[in-house]
């Protein structure tokens, strides 16, 4: 690495781990005011602490990639302030060696934290589910309202809730060969011995001529461990998880596409990464002796903005099955990759 190298280096670094913080701090404290409800009474100070604490990393996961372009509008925003781009032009430093500069530590940074978010966003969200339940997770009061749907060779199975080795207001709608339903038994709650779900609280009602069948308990391959990934989130789960949940087809409120989707939006932060450094060297190129980078920084935020709109609202109705994967993955990487080498060869060109 020569010195050109580690300058740059050195300067992204020290912007990309202010704003990074910044923004967790900013967004920590938001998040623990607006879910304050959530929290059990007389929680105080370290429960909010507690609440923070396990919700980091999924923050982290929602704001890395943002901040990740904002820390290289910023280093070269400071490139400008300080007429060293002047030089590097004089020098004969182009756009593409200054891309080739930083995409070493970009792609290690991007690699380094998705690694991190697969290993601590599972535990950390299964803490919080366990500790307050899915609301906590989730900021959509439609989501919170959804049971888990579980189909069994002779049965469907509707879960209100699961929590840790109990699951609560459960029915199991028993079918016959011809998929008729033939009767339901409600049970209150239920809990996991070793082998088996014990239902508590049994009713019933048979929708033939016989007397209901009450069932004491519901023999399935279904484990708490199991039960409790098909209950959350796709977005908070392990990229080994969601690749395992895609082949559930029969399993869960969400379609296989909810859990290929997210993972490959892990798996393509890399990519994602390298385009937005491509976009932000080439429209922040400004060598002249009066420039502040000003404008360049907020042609960039718009550029960076319009990408996260495109690409949160193609991965929603992905993944609720509107649009095809391929299409809320490949469409804004097109899109990213496009418009910077267009902007890089206008940039080489000048």
């Amino acid at each position: 690495m020569n010195k050109l190298d580690r300058y740059l280096t050195t300067l992204f670094l020290s912007r990309w781990a202010s704003t990074t913080l910044a923004m967790l701090a900013l967004l920590s404290v938001v998040d623990s005011i607006g879910n304050a409800d959530v929290l059990p009474d007389g929680a105080g100070l370290a429960g909010t602490l507690k609440y923070a604490w396990l919700r980091l990393p999924a923050q982290f996961d929602r704001i890395f990639m943002f901040a990740l372009f904002i820390s290289m509008l910023l280093t070269f925003l400071s490139l400008i302030r300080r007429q060293e781009l002047v030089s590097f032009g004089a020098a004969g430093v182009s756009p593409l060696r200054q891309i080739r500069a930083l995409a070493p530590c970009v792609l290690l940074i991007t690699f380094l934290s998705a690694y991190a978010t697969d290993l601590a966003l599972p535990p950390s969200a299964r803490a919080i589910d366990n500790w307050l339940g899915g609301r906590a997770l989730t900021d959509n009061e439609f989501n919170q309202n959804i049971g888990l749907w579980i189909a069994e060779e002779t049965a469907f199975v509707e879960i209100g809730k699961v929590r840790g080795n109990e699951l609560f207001d459960l029915k199991l709608y028993e079918r016959a060969a011809d998929t008729t339903i033939q009767s339901i038994t409600n049970a209150k709650s239920a809990y996991y011995n070793g082998n088996t779900w014990i239902l508590n609280s049994v009713s019933g009602q048979s929708l033939s001529d016989e007397n209901p069948r009450l069932l004491s308990e519901w023999k399935t391959t279904q484990t708490p461990n199991t039960l409790q990934k098909l209950s959350t989130s796709p977005r908070f789960l392990s990229i080994w998880d969601q690749y395992e949940l895609s082949w559930l087809l029969k399993s869960g409120t969400r379609p296989a596409s909810a859990y290929i989707v997210w993972s490959l939006n892990r798996l393509t932060m890399p990519l994602v990464a390298l385009g937005f450094l491509i976009i932000a060297t080439t429209i922040m190129q400004a060598h002249g002796r009066r420039q502040t980078g000003d404008m360049r920084l907020i042609y960039g935020l718009g550029i960076g903005f319009g990408f996260f709109i495109i690409d949160g609202v193609l991965k929603t109705l992905a993944e609720g099955g509107g649009v095809s994967v391929a299409m809320a993955i490949g469409f804004p990487l097109f899109i990213l990759f496009g418009l910077g080498v267009y902007l890089l060869l206008e940039a080489e060109q000048a």
